[in-house]
């Protein structure tokens, strides 16, 4: 697949590969809210308190759960 933009943010991430979106602005794969300005920056502390794609419940758990659903968007 290749990257869907809207406004020259990546919208359709979830189905892309690390390269695809690397470096890249971004619109959350996991809850489709918050943009990332350079994916994968910051994405840690968008797991941990503010993403509402995902259903644990501590930080740590929350990112787990972040790096195990999008593991193929990381190098």
């Amino acid at each position: 697949m290749k990257p869907v933009l809207q406004n020259n943010v990546i919208i359709n991430a979830a189905v892309l590969s690390a390269d695809d979106v690397t470096h890249r602005r971004v619109i959350c794969p996991a809850c489709g809210k918050f943009e990332f300005q350079m994916w994968p920056e910051g994405w840690d502390a968008h797991a941990e308190h503010r993403c509402e794609g995902l259903t644990s419940g501590t930080p740590e758990e929350r990112k787990k759960e972040f790096k195990s659903k999008l593991k193929h968007l990381f190098k």
